[in-house]
């Protein structure tokens, strides 16, 4: 996976996380915790499996 990918992937994860956050903090609705749970795996995924940053 490329760096620009990469990246790209960790701030969708982490827009993600944020609204799903928002989300529950105003209903309540547990849907949105587990979203944004799987927000931080996704995370946790592309930085851990995804090789690591690579130089240009």
């Amino acid at each position: 996976m490329s760096n620009t990918a990469r990246v790209l992937a960790l701030l969708v994860s982490a827009a993600m996380f944020v609204f799903s956050s928002w989300v529950y903090i105003n209903t309540g609705d547990w849907v949105a915790a587990f979203f944004a749970l799987a927000s931080v795996a996704y995370a946790f995924f592309f930085f851990s499996f995804g090789g690591g940053f690579r130089g240009s």
